[in-house]
């Protein structure tokens, strides 16, 4: 498996620092100028010590704990960082990803479908329809394997054979909600699972919003169908206008006032029809593609 024994190495430096990615990152960087970090890390456990200026005997210790945690690794998993031509382009400060299932449809565009984890009979069913136009249209659908509508666009993807990816808040060894982990299995075999976080992490809370970073990063576009203020689905859709990406929102989402987000993005794309999202998602990722992200100086919505 390409890239596993630097992966296990470097997260070896992770679990001996407990510090941030970026930090460990820089340091595991240091050590590859006096050693080779694709070699097992015992080799040139001294190389090691030296620059994280820790004594050998924890950096010992800490390898056995994350290679045992590696070896749970599925055989069929991959490991890429950022020279693999499959690296997702604008995926940055992440230094590998875990894949398992169809790697090749990282080639492919996706849109992120996204919402709440306690959506109503209507969301869920807004939710399938604006899928199988995605769908239908050649898109990916791109989600996070929550409860609720991630649920529902993962379901509905795999039952009408449109390619899936599920971008996941843990290593590929775990699943959350325990609920789906059928859904996850299916996910790997039918589509891909894609995860930043080594099967040696402990999850955390944050990892979640991590999570969706990373799918806001490697979609075209994020989809909100139904959430609440401040909900997972809204925060990564701010992560998609941050990074200058259509936010996707209903019309009927954005007229209902008992939300404030929906009209708190500057420039969104509003669909009054559920069943035309591919086509009009379509022309709108083509349009930026060939002219850059389209502003309004007005801040009033783009309605299809």
């Amino acid at each position: 498996m390409d890239n596993y024994q630097r992966a296990l190495n470097y997260e070896t430096v992770v679990s001996v620092l407990k510090k941030a990615d970026n930090f460990c990152w820089q340091q595991f960087q240091q050590i590859g100028n006096e050693c080779d970090v694709r070699e097992d890390l015992p080799y040139n456990i001294n190389a090691y010590a030296h620059v994280l200026g820790v004594d050998a005997t924890l950096i010992s210790d800490s390898y056995s704990r994350c290679r045992r945690a590696f070896e749970k690794l599925n055989p069929n998993a991959m490991i890429i960082d950022q020279t693999h031509p499959l690296w997702p382009t604008a995926t940055e400060e992440v230094p590998f990803l875990y894949l398992l299932g169809n790697s090749g449809l990282l080639r492919r565009r996706g849109i992120s479908v996204v919402g709440t984890r306690n959506p109503s009979n209507r969301g869920m069913q807004l939710a399938r329809e604006v899928v199988d136009s995605l769908g239908a249209s050649g898109f990916n659908i791109i989600s996070g394997l929550a409860m609720g509508i991630d649920g529902v666009a993962h379901i509905e993807s795999l039952a009408k054979d449109y390619n899936t990816i599920g971008v996941i808040g843990t290593s590929l060894c775990n699943v959350y909600p325990k609920q789906h982990e059928r859904l996850q299995s299916l996910v790997a075999e039918h589509g891909l699972l894609v995860s930043q976080f080594a099967p040696s992490r402990e999850t955390q809370q944050y990892f979640f919003m991590q999570r969706n970073l990373l799918m806001s990063q490697m979609s075209q576009g994020s989809f909100v169908i139904e959430d609440r203020d401040g909900g997972g689905g809204v925060k990564q859709a701010q992560y998609s206008e941050k990074q200058g990406k259509h936010v996707f929102i209903l019309k009927e989402t954005y007229d209902n006032r008992t939300y404030l987000w929906p009209r708190r993005f500057k420039d969104p794309v509003i669909i009054a029809n559920p069943h035309s999202a591919g086509s009009i998602v379509k022309r709108s990722v083509q349009i930026s593609r060939a002219f850059g992200r389209k502003t309004v100086k007005d801040e009033q919505p783009t309605l299809f």
